[in-house]
């Protein structure tokens, strides 16, 4: 598991900003310059300050860029991002001790897609969470009860953000891997996964924050090595909870193996 995650870490470095330009793309393309302002203000609660400076400026920088090769480069933007899309279905292979058996073709045609749809799912997310405190005022206020509305917005926010990811989470489980199986929205490895995800990721920006010196170690990159254990981190804790799916998964298989050979007359 630690090779694989170190493998989609370094992967998902050189998808990270290619990504980032795809996106930028489609918000420009939809008009939802506000929603990716959210969406960088949220990075905040999650990556550590330095990391998120570094990816902050390079956004700044894919921003003002306009020129006429902006078309071309979203196109190898998507062919870099869903790389590492690919990567990812071969680690969930490994985690479920599954052979490929898809054509070549088909992969590449699933990781443009896969590719496109991680990009809606996150538009999605932003939008739910920059437009939902309006929604829900408007609407306690239409039955009369805004600022209760309001006071509950406020207090699901939260649990709704950890289904959200759970629900994402549950959808690369079922799609990542080459295995036949009924999609569940609740399942003990994505719970597991975000959890540990989640305290993780605070934990890793606490430490940055308060103890780490890692520019003192590592001078200017000190922000890539940042965001690369951030990236190892989270490829380690999706795939531990891969891990624990396949083996729950098989544990139920071979028991009912068992179960069916001792009622066999």
């Amino acid at each position: 598991m630690s090779t694989y995650a170190a493998a989609l870490s370094y992967r998902a470095l050189f998808a990270l900003f290619p990504f980032l330009l795809f996106l930028i793309a489609m918000l420009s393309f939809l008009n939802l310059g506000d929603v990716f302002d959210r969406m960088r203000e949220q990075t905040l609660l999650v990556l550590p300050p330095t990391t998120h400076d570094l990816i902050d400026t390079v956004i700044s920088d894919l921003q003002d860029s306009n020129n006429s090769i902006f078309s071309v480069a979203i196109l190898i933007a998507i062919g870099v991002a869903s790389k590492g899309i690919r990567s990812l279905m071969n680690a969930m292979n490994k985690a479920y001790n599954i052979t490929e058996s898809r054509p070549a073709w088909k992969l590449l045609l699933l990781s443009v897609v896969y590719t496109i749809g991680v990009a809606v799912m996150l538009l999605f997310a932003t939008a739910l969470m920059v437009v939902g405190p309006q929604t829900i005022e408007w609407l306690g206020a239409w039955v009369g009860v805004g600022e209760l509305a309001v006071t509950l917005w406020a207090l699901l926010r939260w649990p709704l953000a950890v289904v959200l990811l759970m629900l994402v989470v549950a959808i690369l489980y079922y799609l990542m891997p080459n295995a036949e199986q009924k999609f569940r929205f609740i399942t003990p490895g994505s719970v597991v996964a975000v959890i540990i995800w989640i305290a993780a990721s605070v934990g890793l920006s606490i430490y940055v924050s308060n103890f780490g010196n890692y520019d003192v170690m590592y001078g200017g990159i000190g922000a890539i090595i940042v965001l690369m254990f951030f990236f190892y981190i989270s490829s380690a804790v999706l795939l531990l909870g891969a891990e624990l799916n396949a083996t729950i998964e098989h544990a139920s298989v071979q028991g009912k193996d068992q179960g069916d050979r001792l009622i066999e007359p």
